[in-house]
């Protein structure tokens, strides 16, 4: 698996939500709605999520990286993405 695209989509700070991103992999495959955030001078990523039917605090992910390497791929994939825009 090969991320062939990242576009971010900055917004005006909201609390820790820095913006978004969509990421395809393979030139076939996109996730879209990455949120980026930011808390205690850290920048990481949450993959897309929804509220759990019946409950107001716990979020299921529509997909995610399901190893550790994948999820650096990703998450520096974003982040180098980001921080290239923002300079």
């Amino acid at each position: 698996m090969k991320i062939t695209n990242v576009r971010i989509f900055k917004i005006k700070k909201r609390g820790s939500l820095l913006g978004y991103a969509n990421v395809t992999l393979d030139d076939a495959f996109v996730v879209h709605g990455i949120k980026i955030l930011e808390k205690d001078n850290t920048r990481f990523i949450a993959m897309p999520s929804r509220k759990v039917n019946g409950t107001q605090n716990k979020n299921l992910d529509w997909c995610h990286p399901i190893n550790s390497e994948t999820r650096k791929k990703f998450v520096d994939a974003i982040l180098e993405k980001y921080e290239e825009i923002e300079n």
